[in-house]
């Protein structure tokens, strides 16, 4: 197994950028890596997942190559100001780590995760980028959508005025909007959701949940013990990497 941190000039960021790949050891059969492009959540970096998590172990174990993008705070979304992290993270990456590393390029075999904010994320992209993403695993996840009510907590003001360039949730794009994004897929990915009970955004999991439900889009959505903290997503990476690699 090798990982590496690999740099490249980001035409969405206006600048160079890092990002860091778990690539196993190929044996005779494999060709091509089924790959996971893996999130952070908010106020961490891409080495929160090797740090706290156990992603080395994981792509090891599963055969899997994991691809680790610093999102900084962004949401992983295409900001008013130009900063258009979505597109990175969508399209940018996959084409940059496909030039570099033995990864399918088949959508069945691309896959895209995250925890809290990179929850979100890996929601939003795959949605949006469906052509891409076949499947989606998200854990303890932001949602992010003008129809819920506004709660401090769930959606600060600061954060609002960068993504949306307003603090009104009502101002809030389709394009980011989870529940939009959900009715308006052409081809949905596969979806995996996980949250705890103690999470502060269990309400949030739950009212998105039942929304897909509502738009009789499948999904698997899992509820357990357990508050917004890394002995959660500890326990579910592994649970959420074996529906991924086994459905």
């Amino acid at each position: 197994m090798t990982t590496v941190d690999a740099t490249f000039f980001s035409k969405s960021l206006d600048r160079k950028v890092t990002y860091s790949a778990i690539i196993p050891k190929m044996n005779r059969e494999m060709r091509m890596f089924k790959t996971l492009y893996l999130f952070h959540g908010y106020s961490g970096d891409r080495k929160d997942w090797f740090y706290a998590g156990q992603v080395e172990q994981l792509a090891e174990s599963y055969n899997i190559a994991i691809i680790l993008p610093s999102g900084e705070n962004s949401y992983y979304v295409d900001h008013p100001n130009g900063m258009n992290y979505g597109q990175f993270v969508g399209e940018e990456l996959i084409e940059e780590s496909r030039s570099l590393f033995p990864l399918s390029c088949k959508r069945e075999e691309t896959w895209i995760a995250g925890l809290s904010m990179g929850g979100y994320g890996a929601l939003r992209n795959g949605l949006y980028y469906s052509e891409t993403f076949g499947k989606i695993a998200a854990l303890s996840s932001r949602i992010i959508t003008k129809t819920s009510e506004f709660e401090e907590d769930r959606y600060p003001e600061r954060i609002m005025k960068v993504l949306i360039g307003s603090q009104d949730i009502q101002d809030i794009p389709d394009n980011i909007d989870l529940y939009e994004l959900a009715k308006q897929s052409m081809s949905l990915p596969n979806i995996y959701m996980a949250c705890g009970t103690s999470d502060f955004l269990y309400e949030d999991n739950v009212a998105f949940h039942n929304e897909l439900k509502r738009l009789n889009i499948k999904h698997d959505y899992i509820e357990d013990t357990g508050d917004h903290n890394w002995n959660f997503w500890n326990k579910h990476i592994i649970l959420a990497i074996d529906w991924l690699t086994k459905t």
